[in-house]
């Protein structure tokens, strides 16, 4: 299954790109066609963006716009994204409440830029207006006459303001002449649409993620336990760190990568998650493989002189088969993951601390022995355990596998 995000660039008055907005879709066609509910569309937006792409890949250095409606913003959710990349476009649908309002104040006081969507002349809720940093004045909607208006009393109140829908050279030279700071529609670009290969989570892990987080004191220990057993959820806390933190931390656990990002920012990621419905997993041999390899290798490094590095061997192998499942390159794959040159290269197949226990697990897969004696004697790692440990790992796997199959 495909995931898609349409981009469209907003200019400023040179024709330079400022910012892109994130817009929802479903297929190749480029339309929404109204068929979700707003929140959902937002949720689907954000999933896909942050924790399937990844924003840095999608837009790179420049900001992004994504529409919010009012229960995602009361929930929190906008909280979640970095202040500096995201600005929190507000619907022009959105009716607001003392409790809205509170939201989009605290919003402010952390630093978050606001946005109001489809701005027109008759628009009447000012107390959002007023909380607003950019106004985006919707070109379809109004009259010229509505536009001069609306440009006059906004400049007064020093906002910045955005032509929206703008399908002309005309309209665009016409806006310029008004004053607009920033520009966006079809005249300039047409939304374009990215599209990767779903990576679904299983049902049964996000059960038992909340039951862990939801405990009085989350462990750490449970919670990497349960997320290395499910490549996608692997590979999206990866990306999720990385989407927030934009430094080149080296991540070299799952346990590191929780401690970074925060049990509750996790915890509401994954709340996040539930609401896109993507606990319809569809389960593949290949995970079946990611399992095995991910038990195999932290059995070599317990019984062998890489027991201080279990944790990275274990992550290793849950995500020896992204390539596979994405249809990616591995270079393209973990060039975006925030994880150590160590873990990256042994990916690679380049030579490293670990090249040696992943050549213990490729060889025996091959059912070529021989290349796994002289590796093991590298790691002082006893080769008759490896049919055991083997065996072991896919009883487990297998076990595991089951289950998550029979979870949704």
């Amino acid at each position: 299954m495909d995931i898609y995000v349409a981009r469209q660039p907003i200019f400023d008055s040179d024709y330079n790109v400022v910012a892109y907005e994130l817009l929802y879709r479903d297929g190749d066609m480029n339309l929404f066609k109204g068929n979700i509910a707003d929140n959902v569309a937002t949720s689907i937006v954000l999933m896909n963006s942050y924790l399937n792409f990844g924003i840095y890949s999608l837009v790179g250095d420049a900001r992004v716009f994504i529409n919010f409606d009012g229960h995602l913003i009361k929930s929190g959710i906008p909280e979640l994204l970095n202040k500096d990349k995201v600005v929190i476009e507000i619907l022009e649908s959105v009716e607001p409440d003392h409790k809205l309002l509170g939201k989009m104040k605290r919003l402010k006081e952390l630093g978050y830029t606001l946005a109001i969507d489809d701005y027109t002349a008759d628009y009447g809720y000012e107390e959002v207006t007023n909380l607003c940093d950019i106004v985006k004045v919707d070109f379809i909607q109004c009259s010229r006459e509505e536009i001069e208006s609306v440009v006059e009393r906004l400049k007064e109140s020093n906002k910045l303001i955005l032509a929206e829908k703008v399908e002309t050279k005309e309209e665009f030279q016409w806006a310029k002449s008004l004053g607009f700071d920033y520009y966006q529609g079809f005249y300039f670009s047409k939304p374009s649409i990215e599209k990767r290969k779903a990576l679904w989570g299983s049902a049964l892990q996000y059960v038992r993620l909340m039951n862990e987080l939801n405990s009085p004191e989350p462990d750490y220990e449970a919670l990497s336990d349960i997320i290395l057993m499910d490549v996608s959820l692997t590979y999206k806390l990866l990306k999720l760190v990385n989407s927030n933190t934009r430094l080149q931390y080296e991540i070299k656990s799952i346990k590191q990568a929780l401690a970074m990002l925060g049990v509750k920012k996790f915890s509401r990621w994954l709340s996040l998650a539930m609401v896109r419905n993507i606990c319809k997993q569809e389960t593949d041999e290949v995970v079946r493989y990611a399992m095995i390899r991910s038990n195999l290798l932290k059995e070599i490094g317990i019984n062998s002189d890489l027991k201080d590095s279990v944790d990275e061997l274990a992550l290793l192998g849950t995500l020896s088969i992204l390539d596979a499942i994405l249809e990616m390159d591995m270079e393209k794959v973990v060039d975006s993951l925030p994880v150590s040159n160590e873990i990256k290269d042994t990916l690679l197949g380049k030579k490293t601390i670990y090249s040696d226990a992943m050549e213990i697990c490729f060889a025996y897969e091959r059912g070529i022995f021989t290349e796994a004696i002289n590796s093991a004697l590298n790691i002082n790692y006893k080769i008759e355990l490896l049919s055991t440990h083997y065996l072991s790992s896919v009883t487990w796997a297998d076990r595991m596998f089951e289950e998550l199959k029979n979870s949704h």
